[in-house]
């Protein structure tokens, strides 16, 4: 067997955050790569690692740091020596990752990663969502998303992306066991 990234694609609030929950609730072979991020962690972060930027930058010099994303005036570092670990464990390394930045995992993982895209049932749901979220307040996720999902629909991802699915409202778990098996089925496993 050999095992693969799971990337968790999508704008946000479309409910990756909880999906991963569900998927690490299914197999503790799943392993939840922790972003560091330069942002207080609110009450629900237990899974992030808040650093200065000056302790990011420290460990981006060291050589600790595969990349840093700049999302929404936040940098988030995505470490590699807990990617690495996993693999060699063979555990499942899972990460919600911006689809802009693609690029850099198959730069660093070719053939070892599977990537899922998970959209909203309809715009309406996304702003809602958003909207219940509170973070969201001057639009700019929305208007990421809904950009984001205007490419998703000409295509413009097509060859970016393994799996699809659709997110409704209340079915994080329904959604988290359909992803489950397409990649269990990725790594040649059997349901």
């Amino acid at each position: 067997m050999t095992t693969k990234f799971l990337l968790l694609l999508g704008p946000s609030g479309v409910g990756k955050t909880t999906i991963i929950k569900k998927l690490r609730e299914m197999d503790t072979h799943f392993v939840y790569i922790s972003p560091y991020i330069t942002r207080k962690l609110r009450a629900s972060e237990a899974d992030k690692v808040y650093v200065s930027n000056k302790k990011l930058d420290k460990l981006v010099a060291d050589g600790k740091i595969l990349v840093v994303n700049h999302l929404y005036g936040i940098r988030y570092a995505t470490p590699k020596e807990r990617i690495e670990r996993a693999f060699k464990r063979n555990e499942f390394p899972l990460l919600d990752w911006p689809i802009d930045r693609l690029d850099v995992m198959q730069e660093h993982f070719p053939g070892r990663l599977f990537r899922v895209y998970v959209r909203p049932p309809s715009l309406k749901v996304l702003r809602e969502r958003l909207e219940e979220d509170s973070r969201d307040t001057d639009q700019t996720r929305l208007k990421a998303g809904t950009d984001e999902l205007k490419r998703l629909k000409r295509g413009e991802y097509d060859h970016l992306i393994d799996y699809r699915v659709t997110n409704p409202t209340s079915s994080s778990e329904a959604v988290a066991e359909k992803i489950y098996k397409r990649y269990l089925s990725a790594i040649g496993e059997d349901c």
